[in-house]
């Protein structure tokens, strides 16, 4: 559906000498970031002044990243409801082998009066106007 690269840096390496486990959620966040500015959207502005708060996440780790590596962010699937979406990940390495994937449950939020949101319909017409597009 939409993928980012990112080249694994010295500073995603723990003690372990892999990429560490919270970057995976760091890598998520990346790819949507990018995902809503492809859609001339932001985070903290996904329409009608709404930003986003994130509510949920799940991560599975399939296999070890290592410095060096280039990896593909995807995002494979996004799930509207009226307040919320779920975003599915996964990273693949050069030879397309899901190294992890994940999820992540993603609240409409005002930031002014610090309360849920509906979905703007800003948001959602324009992700499928983006679905329509790539089909």
């Amino acid at each position: 559906m939409f993928f980012s690269k990112y080249k694994v840096n010295v500073s995603d390496i723990n003690y372990g000498g892999h990429m560490g486990n919270e970057r995976a959620l760091i890598l998520f966040q990346q790819c949507r970031i990018d995902f809503f500015h492809f859609l001339g959207l932001s985070e903290i502005n996904i329409g009608d002044n709404i930003g986003t708060i994130q509510k949920d996440a799940h991560v599975n780790y399939h296999k070890e990243i290592f410095l060096g590596t280039l990896l593909t962010i995807r995002i494979k699937n996004i799930e509207l409801s009226r307040t919320s979406f779920n975003v599915f990940y996964e990273i693949l390495n050069q030879d397309y082998e899901t190294l992890i994937d994940g999820s992540t449950l993603i609240v409409a939020y005002d930031y002014e009066k610090k309360k849920i949101a509906k979905l703007p319909n800003i948001f959602k017409d324009s992700l499928n106007e983006y679905l329509k597009n790539i089909k």
